[in-house]
């Protein structure tokens, strides 16, 4: 029978904010860009079409990019505890 090792303390609440800040921030950033795309540039020339769907991928790259984050969070919590 083998014995799971016990679950680490929780961290600080301090801590989980500042990831919940990281996190906002990555969305903001990547938000701002692919607005900037969507909304801004489209006014411009023939290439409002090209430039609405470079919006939508800069959007995507930014929701995966927080999901990377989050994900390597959870994979750096769960190794402290080893």
């Amino acid at each position: 029978m083998s014995e799971t090792p016990p679950i680490p303390s929780p961290r600080s609440v301090a801590e989980y904010v500042e990831d919940g800040a990281y996190v906002a921030a990555i969305l903001l950033v990547w938000g701002a860009i692919a607005a900037f795309f969507a909304f801004g540039l489209t006014e411009i020339g023939i290439f409002a079409g090209l430039f609405w769907h470079l919006g939508g991928a800069f959007a995507l790259a930014g929701l995966l990019n927080a999901i990377l984050y989050l994900c390597y969070r959870t994979v750096d919590y769960w190794h402290a505890r080893a």
